[in-house]
């Protein structure tokens, strides 16, 4: 474990703290230690135990807090941390007010996911006041079972002075709080951060634990490390990937974005079953529009009854063996936890409901309550029909979210709610082991690494413009392990604004025949779990052929992002950035660096890319994406040159070193 680590805790009981800041060392008044990971608080009357372990290769504790009613009274709770961290910063001489500490942290939104940003200190609203502890404090929180909606559950404090750099991450998929403050006197002063799920002044959650009761909060990863940024996301990568299963990524072809956006017929679907299979695609999912038998979502949500009709002859049992035949799995889309309103699911049962204050939740999409065992059966033999069609693959979407609370205990409940969802996804996988479920929430609004540990992989967005996901895909990759970031790559791109009328025409396939579009998409693809979408039907032979090199590059070297760990040469970058930037995935083990630059200038690009810090001077350039005139790379010693003709163009290249 990190040498600076000690087990410490934030408890405010019985509303005796309602101040909106925190400080001090974060144990409560008067406790008492009774063991490393033990305390006993108020003369007895409680308990708190920090269960914790080492995770990772370089020493981050993976830890939670339990408190236990040990008397003979009510106990409110209302807050428990799940970490806390404090003397940040102690040690050094360089003043706050001289930009020492840098806070990066994320913004995150619905297609603009994992947005890094790179703030001083006291820019963020950290500052001292000098003579008494600071009230001045940063806040980065969640609500609601959305846990990523508004940002990654994960900071780091580095300290330019230092040269070291603090991390702390929160695992739960429902609402959060990451709060720094500074603990200290005039000018000896330091950060103190806060990590918590069970926060009354974040979502209202309130615990009162009767005699011998416990509440537990969600897990933690905190760790310290020599460096910056960097550094601290590599040992992020590494720790998180100790409490995940290995897993190597599958080549999936996904029929949503940009091709037939949920409107899927035997006549569109077998010529992209085709074109899929000759890219080399393991998977092919079928997305949402396959149930609707009444062709009204708010029936049929929640049932999941096959529409055959779509199908023709044979039904959709007929697709699945079309791709079967063509040498892949099916996959299939689904939404577990939602229900139209005048499904009979709900007519039928409306206590499979989430209610908030004896009201449904969700208007006229409902959300299925998985403590109830009626709910959990009926979606597992949804699953095990599909199961025995054939299907391997489910991408599990979750277009809506529960509020701040459900009943009948408001924010706990929504904790409790979302344990029995995740014990019933590990009950799928038990039960149907070669099955891989993709978890979709809404792009990735639910991507905390809580809920990723229950799944295989995560779509990192919604994203339907392709030159906008570069900075979502390489801002993810900091916040859970690459080989689970699922990336859209989608050549022959169309518009959802044409997805009733969209027919395949030589004029539509003559706009991509340079190539332009695909390698853009297909070296972004690259950079993680390739996941290939678009009407790649209509690919030439030219551009069928970049999509199969990519194919082929992926499936060579996704043995090396299984141990790589995400790095930055130019910076991280903006959804809307207008420059030439740079993202790579370093395998230290292997001593294989991959790197893609993508021009998003608006003139061709020519930039020198420093790699050293990665590489060493005595790199290999081993491979270039494409081969086609106007784009290049070359290596002399550590520096990349790589030009790009024109804007929205970019390259992929291997360096062994």
């Amino acid at each position: 474990m990190y040498k600076e680590y000690r087990p410490m805790f934030y408890v405010s009981l019985n509303a005796e703290d309602n101040h909106y800041y925190f400080s001090g060392d974060g144990n409560y008044g008067g406790c008492r230690q009774l063991s490393p990971g033990s305390f006993e608080i108020r003369g007895g009357a409680a308990k708190v135990d920090i269960e914790y372990k080492a995770c990772g290769k370089s020493g981050a504790v993976r830890q939670r807090t339990v408190l236990t009613n040990a008397g003979k009274d009510t106990l409110d709770v209302d807050v428990l941390s799940s970490a806390f961290l404090s003397g940040i910063g102690e040690g050094g001489t360089k003043p706050w007010n001289k930009n020492r500490f840098i806070i990066h942290y994320t913004d995150s939104c619905w297609t603009g996911e994992a947005q890094w940003r790179h703030v001083y200190a006291e820019d963020a609203g950290l500052y001292r006041t000098y003579n008494h502890n600071s009230q001045s404090s940063f806040r980065l929180m969640s609500q609601s079972s959305w846990s990523t909606c508004y940002h990654e559950p994960v900071v780091i404090i580095e300290d330019t002075e230092l040269k070291k750099a603090w991390y702390a991450q929160i695992d739960c998929g429902h609402g959060w709080c990451i709060d720094l403050g500074i603990s200290g006197y005039r000018d000896d002063i330091s950060i103190s951060v806060l990590l918590s799920d069970c926060f009354e002044r974040n979502d209202g959650w309130h615990k009162a634990l009767g005699p011998g009761q416990s509440v537990s909060t969600c897990y933690s990863v905190t760790g310290c490390v020599d460096g910056g940024f960097e550094e601290a996301v590599a040992d992020l990568t590494e720790a998180r990937r100790s409490y995940c299963e290995a897993f190597l990524p599958p080549l999936c072809y996904n029929d949503y974005m940009n091709a037939l956006w949920a409107l899927p017929t035997k006549e569109k679907t077998l010529p992209l079953v085709k074109a899929a299979a000759e890219a080399g695609c393991e998977y092919y999912v079928m997305d949402a529009g396959w149930y609707s038998v009444n062709h009204n979502e708010e029936k049929d949500l929640g049932m999941w009854e096959i529409n055959d009709e779509l199908f023709g002859e044979g039904g959709l049992q007929s697709i699945f063996d079309e791709i079967i035949s063509a040498g892949m799995k099916p996959g299939i889309w689904f939404e577990f936890e939602s229900a139209g309103v005048e499904s009979k699911t709900v007519k039928e049962h409306p206590e499979y409901v989430l209610h908030r204050r004896g009201n449904m939740i969700g208007g006229r999409r409902v959300l299925l309550d998985f403590r109830a065992a009626g709910v959990r059966e009926h979606i597992r033999s949804r699953i095990k029909a599909l199961y025995d069609m054939g299907v391997r693959f489910i991408k599990n979407d979750y277009n809506a979210n529960t509020g701040a609370g459900i009943d009948p205990d408001g924010a706990q409940s929504v904790h409790d709610h979302a344990k029995a969802f995740y014990e019933f996804i590990d009950s799928i996988k038990a039960e149907f082991p070669d099955l891989l479920i993709e978890n979709c929430g809404s792009g990735a609004m639910r991507s905390d690494m809580e809920t990723l540990s229950h799944f295989d992989l995560q779509s990192v967005s919604d994203q339907e413009d392709y030159f906008r996901l570069p900075s979502i895909v390489s801002g993810s990759e900091a916040c859970y392990p690459p080989e689970r970031c699922g990336i859209w790559a989608y050549p022959y791109p169309t518009k959802i604004d044409l997805r009733q009328t969209f027919v395949p025409t030589k004029e539509f396939a003559d706009r991509f025949k340079d190539g332009k579009v695909t390698v853009y998409n297909m070296v972004t693809g690259l950079m993680g779990l390739l996941y290939l979408s678009g009407r790649i039907e209509c690919a030439d032979t030219f551009n069928m052929s970049l999509i199969k090199e990519a194919a082929e590059i992926y499936k060579e070297n996704r043995k090396y992002t299984v141990c790589s760990t995400p790095v930055y040469p130019t910076g991280t970058f903006r959804i809307d950035t207008d420059t030439t930037d740079s993202f790579g995935l370093l395998d230290k083990q292997h001593r294989v660096l991959t790197l893609a630059v993508w021009n998003n200038s608006d003139k061709p690009a020519v930039k020198d890319i420093d790699l050293k810090k990665y590489t060493g001077k005595n790199a290999v350039l081993d491979k270039v994406y494409p081969r086609i005139d106007g784009y290049s790379a070359a290596l002399s010693g550590a520096s990349l040159h790589v030009s790009l003709p024109e804007n929205k163009t970019a390259i992929y290249a291997v360096i062994r070193f």
